[in-house]
């Protein structure tokens, strides 16, 4: 009976499904478009660059869901998509707007890059080693500013250049302040919003699906505008997080409190 056991467990160790090969290629997909986004920074082809960035933020949101709708969640795969993240959200980013406009600003520039790309591995290990410790009431929220994000805001700068014609925006103390900014907020213990608990009535459900169509419609005919208006939205919502975090965890606490006495 052993032997037989055995052999199936062998089995199972020598082959592998594509349902547990799909997100796993989904996050490869992610790291693709990251490298490519450098290329392109290289080549001063800065809105090519953006939305390779943008689109690998796209493929990270997918394949931990893919993950656990196949119910093919692993290890492996969230390891590979935490290191994956660390060179796409962290890494990037920095080289991106270092090659904008702090190449030549000497090496207190380049230190607020490697202050960020340092900031987001640590915000990385911190949520993988908590990732089982949280508690179900804190569910919703993240602790600090998550990778995607975070990137997302070290590239806005680059981003408002396309639309506006500002000189502080290529400000090389400006970005290295904005950089070192990030990189605080990502290991700090800010609450933001995770988004994964939203729930919406029925009646509202058509309705929410034609606004998505519509923010989709504004993506594509004027991008920067849009991408500008949901880094400043995310940024204001930051307060509001802290907030209403502040209020769920003295009700979760009072609630253990009166199961206890």
């Amino acid at each position: 009976m052993s032997d037989q056991f055995e052999q199936r467990r062998r089995r199972r160790l020598s082959s592998v499904n594509f349902a547990w090969l799909l997100p796993n290629l989904i996050t490869l997909a992610s790291l693709s478009c990251g490298m490519t986004a450098i290329r392109y920074a290289f080549a001063d082809r800065f809105e090519a660059a953006v939305l390779l960035v943008a689109l690998a933020g796209i493929f990270d949101a997918l394949d931990g869901r893919m993950a656990r709708l196949l119910k093919s969640s692993s290890n492996f795969g969230a390891q590979l998509d935490s290191l994956c993240d660390m060179v796409v959200f962290g890494v990037v980013p920095a080289l991106m707007l270092y090659l904008f406009a702090l190449e030549d600003a000497g090496r207190i520039a380049w230190g607020a890059c490697i202050f960020y790309a340092a900031c987001c591995a640590l915000r990385l290990a911190r949520f993988n080693s908590e990732l089982h410790d949280t508690p179900t009431w804190a569910a919703n929220y993240f602790t600090g500013i998550p990778s995607p994000a975070a990137a997302f805001l070290v590239l806005l700068p680059i981003i408002a250049s396309f639309r506006f014609d500002a000189d502080v925006l290529r400000e090389s103390y400006f970005l290295a302040t904005w950089l070192v900014v990030i990189g605080i907020g990502a290991i700090s213990t800010i609450p933001t919003f995770a988004g994964k608990g939203i729930k919406l009535p029925r009646a509202l459900a058509l309705p929410a699906l034609g606004f998505f169509v519509l923010v989709v419609a504004m993506l594509i005919s004027r991008p920067w505008d849009v991408l500008i208006a949901l880094g400043v939205l995310y940024v204001a919502l930051i307060p509001a997080s802290m907030i209403r975090f502040k209020r769920i965890k003295a009700n979760a606490l009072k609630s253990a409190a009166n199961v206890k006495s």
